[in-house]
């Protein structure tokens, strides 16, 4: 892992991939039905704030990441404590991604294949592409950017030539006032997707030149944000808010409907696509993070603790009986509570750093 680097343009475009992920899988914000971009706008909001957080946090110790930053803050063993559930829920959210990665692909093209070849197979591909490290990992958002970036704006295209889009399902803006979007953003919608940002806090230090880290950063999540609001926006002027709720992969069933000049129709596969390199990227960047994170506390070789979690992380993904259960877990325990968690431990090490600083500056 010596001498590992990282360009600013990687990181803009793993940050993209990253946030993508599977947030067309999880359709959040339903509550507040036509109103549900407004949902998405202020999570980019109140992220955005712990986005700034999260940088400050990384310019006080520019060289160090995720465990290096907690031990500074909160000494060597009360750091150590703090960090290792941090760990433990990359790994977690990992698998789940794992799950999530079998169900979608079981639904749409791969029907009669057990689900554990699934997992197996995505598993073992997620271990071989971060197995070469940090640097060898974001050179893959390379090669991937530019498919999702063709598809995405493909797809569009179809959606509007088609004439799918209604934007007046978007009225009445407020209809149901306040309520249903505040109950929607606090705490769901910070934490997924936009408070998991915090896992770059482990890939921030790898970035050369660092001049550039700050407003690369926030370009891509400005950028990737805006995208996550619009195909929100989009999803709800073609089904509406009424379907939209009832909707398992709202894009899918999107892409579903158009049917162009008798000839193009069946989008099925580019949607497809789409969701397999998200989940890839996002549930391969989360074993990355779990890695670096449990070898820097048990001082274990990368790679031989890449080769022990892996299997780990495959068994936890069976530990849910079902899709159903598997879902309501994400919904009521993981989203709600768990990421929030996660958060929450950074804005604790964000106060103490500046009342560390500010106590600095007082006695000098």
């Amino acid at each position: 892992m010596k001498q590992t680097r990282i360009s600013n343009y990687q990181l803009a475009l793993m940050i993209m991939l990253f946030m993508i992920g599977n947030t067309p899988l999880v359709g959040g914000g339903t509550s507040a039905k036509q109103d549900a971009w407004i949902v998405y706008l202020i999570g980019a909001l109140v992220g955005g704030l712990f986005l700034w957080m999260l940088l400050i946090l990384q310019r006080r110790s520019p060289e160090a990441d995720l465990p290096e930053l907690f031990r500074q803050l909160f000494g060597t063993w009360l750091g150590w404590v703090l960090v290792l559930p941090q760990g433990i829920i990359f790994a977690y959210q990992s698998s789940r991604n794992i799950r999530d990665f079998s169900d979608m692909t079981v639904m749409t093209i791969l029907t009669q294949t057990p689900e554990w070849s699934i997992k197996l197979i995505i598993v073992a591909l997620s271990l071989y592409a971060i197995w070469g490290g940090v640097q060898y990992f974001f050179r893959l958002a390379e090669l991937l950017f530019p498919i999702v970036l063709f598809s995405y704006v493909f797809l569009i295209l179809l959606i509007m030539l088609t004439g799918l889009p209604d934007f007046h399902r978007l009225q009445p803006v407020l209809g149901n006032g306040w309520g249903p979007i505040l109950r929607e953003v606090f705490p769901s919608m910070i934490a997924f997707p936009f408070g998991q940002m915090l896992t770059m806090l482990l890939f921030w230090k790898y970035v050369t030149p660092k001049d550039g880290l700050r407003s690369t950063t926030l370009s891509a999540y400005g950028l990737i944000s805006l995208f996550i609001i619009f195909m929100k926006m989009l999803s709800l002027a073609v089904l509406g808010p009424g379907l939209l709720d009832y909707s398992t992969i709202p894009l899918l069933e999107v892409a579903q409907l158009i049917r162009l000049a008798d000839f193009l129709e069946r989008l099925d596969v580019v949607v497809t696509l789409l969701l397999v390199i998200g989940l890839f990227i996002k549930l391969s960047l989360l074993m990355l993070a779990a890695v670096l994170t449990i070898s820097a506390l048990f001082k274990l070789p990368y790679r031989v603790c890449a080769a022990i979690l892996a299997p780990i992380i495959y068994g936890v993904c069976f530990l849910e009986p079902n899709s159903s259960v598997h879902e309501w877990i994400g919904e009521h325990i993981v989203i709600p509570y768990v990421i929030p968690g996660q958060m929450l431990l950074v804005v604790i090490a964000f106060l103490v750093g500046f009342v560390r600083k500010s106590g600095r500056q007082s006695t000098g």
